[in-house]
């Protein structure tokens, strides 16, 4: 897995400010992994709407 980060688009970005501070750097993460793993080369909104099930685990 990489360690670099994936871009986000602006729509997913301001999602991610809803998350409370304290766990925001962890769901980072696991969004950027799930959206690898999906072939994803960029996350958005959609894709994190889409896969909301898997990001909650």
């Amino acid at each position: 897995m990489s360690d670099e980060t994936l871009p986000w688009d602006e729509d997913a970005l301001q999602r991610l400010e809803k998350i409370p501070s304290f766990v925001r750097k962890i769901a980072k993460a696991k969004i950027e992994k799930v959206a690898r793993e999906a072939g994803e080369t960029r996350v958005s909104a959609a894709f994190m709407e889409a896969n909301r099930a898997k990001l909650m685990r």
